[in-house]
């Protein structure tokens, strides 16, 4: 009976997590000092694929910083407004499958963005195998 309850409360929690939007306006952190405001990001979905791009950069000092040391097309490009990953797809309660731009160094990085319970995101970096990774925090923006 308690296995049977125990794995009726996984599918139920997983159901609900599964079913949280992950669409709107998010609060991004510094990776070094989750206490410090980066920036502001648009997550939108199109065709069933997860979207991300940098709507506003919170600190003052850094809102006309470029794209300095990314590549391509890339190269040089305002930083607000870069789309900073394209195509993500939903699979076993994750948005995977797609890399993710950190606009300070120009580097992609594999990525995993899971909802989690109430209003924040946890978004993994990583190089090669999600095990080689950190996970980072978003918060839902509230905008009154």
């Amino acid at each position: 009976m308690k296995w049977a309850l125990s794995c009726l409360l996984i599918v139920l929690h997983l159901t609900i997590l599964s079913g949280q939007s992950v669409t709107g306006k998010w609060i991004t952190y510094d990776i070094f000092n989750r206490s410090v405001e980066e920036a502001v990001v648009e997550i939108y979905e199109l065709d069933g694929r997860l979207f991300v791009r940098i709507d506003s950069i919170i600190p003052e000092e850094h809102r006309l910083d470029l794209c300095s040391r990314c590549e391509g097309r890339m190269k040089d490009q305002p930083i607000k407004g870069l789309e900073i990953l394209k195509g993500a797809r939903f699979s076993e309660g994750v948005w995977q499958g797609t890399k993710i731009l950190n606009a300070k160094n120009g580097r992609w990085y594999g990525c995993q963005i899971t909802p989690t319970t109430g209003d924040t995101l946890k978004v993994r970096g990583y190089i090669g195998y999600p095990i080689f990774g950190k996970n980072l925090y978003w918060t839902r923006l509230r905008e009154d």
